[in-house]
């Protein structure tokens, strides 16, 4: 076996590309794919233990043979054989170790390729002299030899590790790129960056380097197209403008600035980056921003908590606050509770300082955040944002508790955003215990008209006392709601707009609803099919369900933001679209069963002949499609005797609409369109042919 390096480690682990071990300079059979999995699951871990009932659900995702820890105990025994071969019979491993509740790989940083690359990408990141920084980027992207896990990377355990690396190799590409520039090596990084920006067309950091680079190199033209392009591309695929530093080098591109021409300040740290590019919070949202603003002029550390449904704009008006007090000399540090699994534990922490400190427990390592914070406060105040906190695991939270109780005195103000419905009892406890230093709490209900008319033009819409209503009716005032119906509307018609639930709003909500148990989400399809507003007795009567059964179902879509409560026995969707998109996911044969058992209990209670008529319609299959056509007729004459002679040609049209073509027209619907007249139909947006 070949001797190692005097700066070779023993055992070195590479999961950056294939999998692979050398122990003592010479490679490590690893054995097959399994025992290979084991392996990576625990580098994912970061050297943290594993618990055995969590490696053997993963590994064998979520489907366990009956002697699945057998199995898996004997994995271990020969990768510890593999790792370690010239340990002695019955002495304890030294690598692969056991640790209640499970298994741990107790190696240096410098060990393992993954672990490497990040400490010298965190070093890069603390390095003020160009030059230095750009010899540790090299050696932290000098880890990589292929796609990170690449014989795992489609496992749920891994994806969450791999698309995490991905993100801090462009993010160490891109600082690698902008030392160049610092270092004057402008002609030479277009290249790089070019093929960067092919390969990840919605990052505007490589599109404010390589746009600057072209400038510097006298290609002044270039590099304003390449702005040009990251704005269409930005519009088309994501529906935003480009960030502030892009819209402001624009500028200075075409005045000429002369600080182009000088060293870029060394751009934050990947985890302290300013959050997507978001529209701009003059949106209806300037007394909330001037509530954050006014908490900046307090003393002491302090929180301010910001909650709202998905799409309220939460972190959008963070974002402006942030911008704001930037301007006014304040540092700001970013931290993103993951919605993926598998993150380590007090991630946003470990973004907001650029890594966290060792510590023997959670109480030193809270003393030591917080001695990080305090010293960073000592030139200019801090503004740090935890973003979706709802989504936050106990260690953060405990941090966050511990961290502002040491900063009493210390200029810090944070801002935490959260999901009212989704968060849960560690928040409530965390938001009690900080009663003191809560500053402020803002619920982002929906826009006014004002901020409503604001998307609509952003989006193209003209924004019409009519269209405005429609999209407030729709949306209940929800920022991405809005923006979403309006993109519709302009691409499709205000028609499209009155029907159609935009696609990304309804996964928004597909994913709202899908956290709720099954009875709710069977009794809120259920509501659907009456309407957006729904009598709980009528419902119960519908679908033969217990009217208190039905309550407890219903409460939880309340408690869930997706229903109110206007009155005793009545809910309200909290949105037209929330409607639509539960009317739409109801299978059609079951929806129609739905009509015709409202059908049946309406017409017991004597409602109009208008609500019938939309029943009937919707129940009729073609063997019963004749059937409904007494109930339209009755509608249309009912509209008619009230003068709405449209609407009674729009009903008695779809009554014809549910005849086979076989069939006679009904004798009732010809005489309410005659009487409605061929003005009227055209009036009511239907065209019923040449002889109406």
């Amino acid at each position: 076996m070949a001797r190692p390096l005097p700066d070779q480690p023993p055992v070195a682990v590479s999961v950056l590309g294939p999998l692979q071990v050398t122990v003592g300079g010479g490679p490590a059979a690893l054995g097959g794919p399994r025992q290979r999995s084991v392996l990576a699951r625990l580098v994912v871990a970061g050297g943290h233990v594993v618990s055995t009932d969590r490696i053997v659900d993963d590994l064998w995702e979520g489907e366990p043979p009956p002697k699945a820890l057998a199995s898996l105990q004997v994995h271990v025994s020969h990768l510890r054989r593999a790792l370690e071969p010239g340990r002695r019979t019955r002495s304890a491993a030294a690598v692969l170790v056991s640790r209640p509740p499970g298994y741990a790989l107790q190696l240096p940083r410098e060990a393992v390729d993954a672990w490497r690359f990040e400490d010298l990408l965190t070093a890069a990141q603390a390095e003020a002299d160009a030059g230095t920084r750009r010899g540790l980027l090299d050696r932290a992207l000098g880890c990589w030899s292929g796609p990170a896990y690449a014989e795992v990377a489609d496992t749920s355990w891994a994806a969450p590790e791999v698309a995490r690396l991905e993100e801090l190799r462009l993010v160490a590409l891109e600082a690698r790129a902008e030392a160049d520039l610092e270092l004057g090596r402008a002609g030479a990084v277009v290249p790089q960056l070019e093929r960067l920006l092919h390969d990840h067309p919605g990052r505007e950091r490589p599109v404010r380097l390589l746009a600057l680079a072209l400038y510097r190199s006298g290609r002044q033209g270039d590099a304003l197209a390449v702005l040009r392009r990251a704005r269409a591309h930005l519009a088309e695929e994501l529906g935003v403008d480009p960030g502030r530093e892009l819209r402001e080098l624009e500028a200075a591109l075409l005045d000429h600035d002369p600080s182009l021409d000088a060293r870029p300040s060394p751009a934050p740290a990947p985890t302290r980056a300013a959050p997507p590019p978001a529209p701009a919070v003059s949106l209806g949202r300037t007394a909330e921003l001037d509530q954050l603003l006014a908490l900046a002029r307090g003393s002491g550390a302090r929180v301010a908590w910001v909650d709202g449904e998905p799409g309220a704009g939460k972190t959008t008006l963070v974002d402006a606050a942030a911008s704001a007090l930037r301007e006014r000399g304040w540092q700001v540090a970013w931290g993103r509770c993951p919605e993926v699994e598998g993150a380590p534990p007090a991630w946003p922490w470990h973004e907001v300082l650029g890594g966290l400190p060792e510590a023997e427990s959670p109480f030193w390592l809270a003393r030591a955040v917080a001695d990080r914070l305090a010293t960073t406060t000592r030139e200019r105040p801090l503004l740090v944002v935890l973003d979706d906190v709802h989504r936050a695991d106990g260690l953060t939270l405990q941090l966050l508790r511990q961290v502002v109780g040491e900063l009493s005195g210390t200029p810090v103000l944070v801002l935490a955003t959260f999901r009212s419905t989704e968060g849960g009892d560690a928040l409530a406890a965390t938001r009690a215990a900080l009663t003191a230093a809560s500053a402020a709490h803002l619920s982002l209900g929906g826009l006014d008209e004002a901020g409503v008319a604001r998307i609509a033009r952003d989006s193209g819409l003209e924004p019409t006392g009519d269209v405005v209503a429609l999209l407030r009716e729709r949306t209940g005032g929800n920022p991405l709601f809005v923006r979403e119906l309006s993109r519709l509307i302009v691409s499709e018609g205000a028609a499209a707009g009155r029907t159609t639930v935009p696609a990304g709003v309804r996964d928004v909500l597909r994913r709202r609803v899908e956290r709720l148990p099954a009875p709710a989400v069977t009794a809120l399809r259920q509501a659907a099919v009456l309407g957006r507003d729904v009598d709980v007795d009528l419902l119960a009567a519908v679908v033969g369900r217990d009217p208190d059964e039905l309550l407890d179902a219903l409460e939880t879509a309340v408690l869930a933001g997706l229903l109110d409560e206007p009155a005793p026995g009545q809910v309200r969707f909290s949105h037209a679209l929330v409607r639509d998109t539960l009317y739409e996911d109801l299978p059609l044969m079951r929806r129609a069963r739905v009509h015709s058992a409202a059908l049946r209990a309406l017409r017991e209670r004597g409602a109009d002949a208008t609500a019938l008529a939309h029943h009937a319609v919707a129940a009729a299959g073609p063997s019963t499609a004749a059937d409904a056509v007494p109930y339209v007729v009755a509608a249309a004459r009912e509209a008619e005797q009230l003068g709405a002679h449209a609407d009674a040609a729009r009903a008695a049209l779809v009554g014809q609409g549910v005849q086979r073509a076989e069939d006679p027209v009904d004798r009732g619907v010809l005489e309410v369109l005659g009487d409605a007249g061929g003005e009227q139909v055209r009036l009511a947006g239907l065209d019923p042919g040449p002889d109406a």
